[in-house]
């Protein structure tokens, strides 16, 4: 889903890698920067205002700097649990674009809320980056200023091919070093009303002297009948369940996997069960299954029972395998439409650890624009349920209340345009030291007039580490059909470090020719660091027309010790033939990572089919 391309509160000690038919609806989205991304990761402030997944996808620019290992995009409702996850092995320095349907790991549509775009990235030289998109889908009426755009045509043909073959080279002018790759990526896709199946085969060859490797094939196959269907996958999602913990969710599970996934329904019961095993070079060789059976309907009692199971081996004594069990049990009974409780108790044995419980006891209320839900859970010292997603990260040894909140206005209020208004909060107490855990997550989004849209955000966390808030506020003004401009403050304050960033940029966007002009500037101060503080100042421009793209890139950097300059360079040409395949040749200057300015050359050569 690409083009060009657990914080946990307790213990682990097994390996494992952590790894969104009426014509009327619309999906609104709002996507700003939610904290700092790392410095190698950088995403651009970005609005894509109306989108719907029937219409096509949402689009999210990013940049990387640095050849990665791999790049996680996880999507999180406004609960704090993971209802989706996207992988991408080795991608290279590049600009970037996530694409997402909407949906979750089951491939249902997404209600109407809050959601965020949690992007990670791990590089090739061990260092991370981090950024989070903030995402909002809900339902409105089209106006003058946002008109519904018109339904996508229907697929012509059962099957697609697609795919790519690239190489390039790659020259080092001061250690005189030399490398390159040649990548193949070729997808198939087949779909029937009962059938669909699709495959990525991935080869990447490294010169000189490189590995080769197909880290990036991944396959399913999915059969449907009647209420049932069966799904087998390498590599691929197996989905998640739907209780309030979300005892199985799979990207709990590693990602090297085969794996088969069965449902079936029949009156008001549906049942579920799930099994995987990892492939031979994982190191945890992690096998896992789950099973879940669920009775009710929408707006009446429902009641469900749920088991996983998972075996890998010990991280600190690799002979020794860990087995771990879950079982729970959880009831929805509805009390006065919409408002429902929400009951769930979890048992969990685990080889290590040992017996404990857990429960989970609340409220929902969900009127579509207004979306509430309160909860206390219990989850003992040594709970350990492994694959499941109790809350944003915590996994054991927690108690307290959690409580979130999403509305959306649907006209104006107070002269503020379609305000919308997303807070997520917890208080919880550890078993083991009574240390406390506090989380809020408070976004406030409106407009002013018809031209004029701000966002307002603050995230708090305070834990055994300390004490970090984020502030953010964006102001975007739509001077005309072509022009726009943002307005992005950030400010990120920790025990000792802090960060203040200032993004101001303009786009033009004209038929198939757009260009942006942005101006940033980062200071960061870290205590007891010989570098702080450390300031950036960048300016980048952009040009882009159906066969042209220009990005050319300069940065000042400053830190107590040194200054320097870095210029980057890139022009890309990709004219297309026979309606279906495309050429792109590019060229670039420079590293856009150094401090300083580097005497790097980089050619290449893409086919696209």
């Amino acid at each position: 889903m690409m083009a060009m391309m657990r914080p946990g509160v307790g213990r682990n000690r097994t390996i494992t890698r952590q790894g969104l038919p009426a014509v009327l609806a619309t999906i609104f989205l709002i996507l700003v920067i939610h904290g700092h991304a790392g410095a190698s990761l950088r995403i651009p402030l970005n609005d894509a205002g109306i989108f719907n997944p029937d219409r096509g996808p949402l689009r999210v620019n990013y940049e990387l700097r640095k050849d990665a290992k791999e790049v996680e995009v996880r999507i999180r409702d406004f609960r704090g649990q993971i209802v989706n996850q996207y992988r991408f092995i080795d991608p290279l320095a590049a600009n970037k674009v996530f694409e997402w349907d909407g949906r979750d790991q089951n491939e249902d549509r997404l209600p109407d809320g809050a959601y965020e775009l949690i992007f990670a990235a791990r590089f090739k030289d061990d260092s991370r980056g981090r950024g989070v998109v903030n995402a909002r889908i809900a339902d409105i009426k089209p106006s003058a200023e946002l008109p519904v755009p018109e339904t996508l045509p229907p697929e012509k043909h059962a099957y697609k091919i697609s795919g790519s073959l690239s190489s390039f080279w790659r020259h080092n002018g001061d250690s005189h070093e030399d490398s390159g790759q040649l990548r193949s990526h070729t997808r198939f896709s087949y779909a029937d009303e009962v059938n669909r199946l699709e495959g990525v085969f991935s080869y990447i060859d490294t010169y000189p002297g490189g590995d080769s490797n197909l880290d990036a094939s991944q396959a399913f196959i999915e059969r449907k009948w009647g209420n049932g269907r069966i799904k087998h996958v390498f590599r691929e999602g197996l989905g998640g369940f739907d209780d309030p913990v979300k005892l199985f969710s799979d990207f709990k599970s590693e990602r090297k996997k085969f794996g088969v996934r069965v449902e079936q329904g029949l009156a008001e019961w549906h049942v579920t069960g799930l099994a995987f095993s990892t492939e031979g070079d994982v190191d945890s060789e992690e096998t896992g299954s789950a099973a879940r059976l669920q009775y009710g309907e929408e707006g009446k009692w429902q009641w469900g029972a749920s088991y996983t199971y998972r075996k890998a081996l010990l991280e600190d004594d690799p002979d020794e395998r860990n087995r771990n069990h879950a079982m729970a049990a959880d009831l929805r009974v509805p009390v006065l439409e919409p408002l429902a409780l929400v009951l769930e108790f979890i048992h969990t044995d685990d080889g290590e650890r040992g017996n404990d419980i857990g429960f989970n006891a609340g409220v929902d209320y969900d009127r579509g624009r207004l979306r509430m839900a309160a909860r206390y859970i219990d989850l003992g010292e040594d709970f350990a349920a492994d694959f499941a997603d109790p809350l944003n990260g915590i996994t054991t040894d927690a108690r307290g209340i959690e409580a979130n909140f999403d509305y959306a206005v649907p006209a104006e209020w107070l002269n503020l345009r379609n305000p919308t208004l997303t807070s997520r909060f917890f208080t919880l107490r550890r078993y083991s030291d009574d240390e406390w855990l506090r989380e809020i997550d408070t976004a406030f989004r409106f407009g002013i007039g018809s031209r004029d849209n701000i966002l307002l955000s603050w995230y708090g966390q305070d834990n055994e580490d300390g004490t970090t808030n984020t502030l953010l506020g964006t102001l975007t003004h739509q001077w005309n059909e072509q022009w726009n401009s943002s307005l992005q403050v950030n400010n990120i304050t920790g025990e000792d470090s802090g960060t203040w960033r200032f993004t101001c940029d303009t786009t033009y966007r004209h038929e198939q020719q757009s260009a942006r002009l942005a101006l940033e500037w980062i200071q960061r101060t870290i205590d007891d660091s010989d570098q702080s503080p450390k300031e950036e100042t960048n300016l980048r421009l952009d040009w882009d027309s159906t066969r042209w793209g220009v990005q050319m890139q300069t940065r000042y950097s400053e830190d107590e010790d040194d200054s320097g300059y870095n210029f980057f360079g890139y022009l890309e040409y990709r004219p297309q033939f026979l309606h279906r395949y495309q050429i792109i040749t590019y060229a670039s200057l420079g590293d856009r990572a150094a401090f300083e300015f580097e005497e790097r050359m980089e050619v290449g050569m893409e086919l696209r089919y």
